[in-house]
């Protein structure tokens, strides 16, 4: 689950994993990329790509909803938008807008259960500009009592729209009980009482906790020199004060005892299915063949779920899969939009569907003799469409800076390799393995959102 933040409220249900990633800072000799840290704690990784004249800064915190209590849940989420769209000690929230505008940048944030990232794009000859607004936006906040009441009005307002919308609400309904008892149980934009009661007091302390260079990282990608811009992180950010911080640590999330379901109306036209289970965690070598598996059940132009769900009695309207990898956990999610008399046996068809992930023929191989012929094979397929979309994200610098961001404070694994070597090396035997101990062991999160019944 992840937020991201623009003026115009919007909250994502999608659930994106950043892992398409070859440049690490622990298999990088290439002399277009560098990571060092600074004597502050910051650490940095460059990564020159002159594809298009643009520079993508993404700064990174390790701060999340993890780091909430029950009182303060909300409050990452609440210094994501004030950090956006309030002033700091130099410069009013309305003169920083216009200084992004003026510079022709794009300009946006998100929280997450683990981090917090602020990101920039904008033409590489105004670099030196976006480095400064980063530093000055997140070390140098001023904050108010005020402004704070004013940024609390967008996020209620915020908050009730998730209450209208399906996906989002049940995302939010399928985190909470997945990860219950789990400091990824609190949701993630917060909740209404205590974005109501939380003072400038407690935000200001909470800032100056956590929002320190020892704490942060910074991922720049594009159109510049190396050695020219390690020199400018370096003075730049290199007068910042040291600050000690040990970040605190949780244990996984727990496995289900047992299947949840939760059933709302809403006033909607259709029906939705949403189906949440455990996943491998972000260092858990189990998150390739849980990509895989995604991508072979409920992703790409072929997926496996459309044959219970959309082939002959064509029970849904549309299924999607999508799998999110944190630090100390991971979500699968299934999205089924269906009519409301399906519900029931989509839903059983659902489970029975899952509960035989770990043993189905994904590759030519599983299939004998002349059958071999007719088979399709699933695996290779995905392989292959895996590889295109990790070829494309190459080719976007602000996706590339947040998966770095995102790797050096979440990534536990130095011996993690290659993205595309790992998914290379899958086979039947792996997806039939993590099929197992994921999907096909039958205790689900299962939200049912119906219409409303008409008196």
């Amino acid at each position: 689950m992840e937020h991201k933040t623009h003026r115009k409220p919007l909250f994502c249900a999608a659930l994106l994993l950043f892992c398409l990633l070859f440049i690490t800072p622990a298999n990088s000799q290439d002399k277009n990329q560098k990571y060092f840290e600074l004597e502050n704690g910051l650490k940095i990784f460059l990564y020159e790509k002159h594809t298009l004249p643009l520079v993508n800064l993404v700064f990174a915190v390790n701060l999340g909803t993890k780091d909430e209590s029950e009182k303060t849940n909300g409050i990452v989420h609440i210094l994501e938008h004030y950090i956006l769209f309030r002033g700091t000690e130099f410069r009013s929230g309305e003169e920083i807008s216009q200084d992004i505008r003026r510079h022709g940048a794009y300009f946006n944030a998100h929280t997450s259960p683990d981090l917090a990232t602020f990101e920039i794009s904008l033409p590489s000859e105004y670099a030196d500009f976006a480095l400064r607004n980063q530093k000055e936006i997140l070390f140098n906040l001023k904050l108010s009592q005020e402004e704070l009441d004013e940024e609390k009005k967008v996020i209620l307002e915020e908050l009730s729209q998730i209450q209208d919308d399906p996906i989002k609400y049940a995302t939010s309904l399928v985190y909470q009980n997945l990860f219950k008892d789990h400091p990824y149980q609190k949701p993630v934009p917060g909740k209404k009482e205590t974005i109501e009661a939380l003072t400038v007091e407690q935000v200001e302390k909470f800032y100056r906790k956590f929002f320190v260079p020892s704490n942060s990282v910074l991922a720049i990608v594009g159109d510049f020199e190396t050695e020219e811009m390690e020199k400018k992180t370096k003075d730049i950010f290199g007068d910042l004060k040291k600050d000690e911080i040990t970040p605190p640590k949780y244990e996984k999330s727990h496995a289900l005892k047992k299947t949840v379901e939760i059933k709302q109306e809403m006033d909607v036209n259709q029906a939705y299915l949403v189906i949440g289970i455990p996943g491998p965690d972000y260092n858990d070598k189990d998150q390739y063949a849980i990509d895989m598996l995604t991508q072979i059940l409920g992703r790409g132009v072929n997926p496996m779920l459309n044959y219970p769900l959309r082939g002959r009695r064509n029970l849904a309207q549309s299924a999607l899969m999508r799998y999110s990898a944190h630090k100390y956990g991971g979500a699968i999610i299934i999205y089924i939009a269906l009519k409301p008399k399906n519900i029931g046996i989509t839903k059983r068809e659902t489970i029975n569907f899952l509960k035989k992930t770990s043993r189905l023929n994904y590759s030519k191989k599983d299939v004998m003799g002349d059958a071999q012929l007719y088979a399709l094979d699933y695996l290779e397929s995905a392989k292959n469409q895996i590889k295109f979309d990790f070829h494309q994200s190459q080719e976007k610098g602000l996706a590339i800076a947040t998966g770095l961001a995102r790797y050096l404070i979440l990534n536990e694994n130095q011996e993690r390799g290659s993205y595309l070597e790992n998914i290379e090396k899958l086979n039947s035997l792996d997806l039939w393995k993590a099929a197992g101990k994921y999907l096909s062991k039958g205790r689900y999160v299962i939200v049912i959102i119906s219409p409303k019944e008409k008196k």
